[in-house]
């Protein structure tokens, strides 16, 4: 089974901003976070994964299989579910805008590959491509 702890840095984003200007995200968070190539940090500990974003200062405690709440912003908390499946491990969140997001973690001995499906499937889903560090 491929490692999940580990960091990782952006190779690329496709769809990015799209995606989050759907998700409701104002613009000026957009503009803030569009480009950004910081470093994430994952750490799995029995049926806790932790994800640190450097650079930035967000941190969130998942409990696999649990809703927990999620913060994304001082303004902005959400509901996610996160679930693991092998090297996979996906998030379940739910907005209070009354939207939903799915976010695809597959992670490989070279990095991981984000999918973020928006519950609009006229929505593109955003891409993002981190190299393993």
């Amino acid at each position: 089974m491929v490692q999940i702890s580990g960091k990782y840095e952006v190779v690329r984003a496709d769809n990015f901003e799209t995606h989050l200007l759907s998700m409701g995200a104002p613009k000026e968070v957009v503009e803030k976070v569009k480009d950004f190539k910081a470093v994430q940090e994952f750490k799995h500990n029995g049926n806790k994964i932790t994800v640190d974003i450097h650079d930035d200062g967000f941190h969130s405690d998942l409990i696999l299989n649990q809703e927990v709440d999620e913060k994304l912003s001082a303004d902005l908390t959400i509901k996610t579910t996160a679930y693991l499946d092998g090297d996979t491990l996906t998030l379940k969140s739910k907005y209070p805008n009354g939207k939903s997001e799915t976010k695809i973690h597959k992670f490989s001995d070279s990095g991981l590959i984000v999918t973020l499906q928006d519950e609009d499937p006229s929505t593109p889903d955003a891409v993002i491509v981190f190299k393993r560090l």
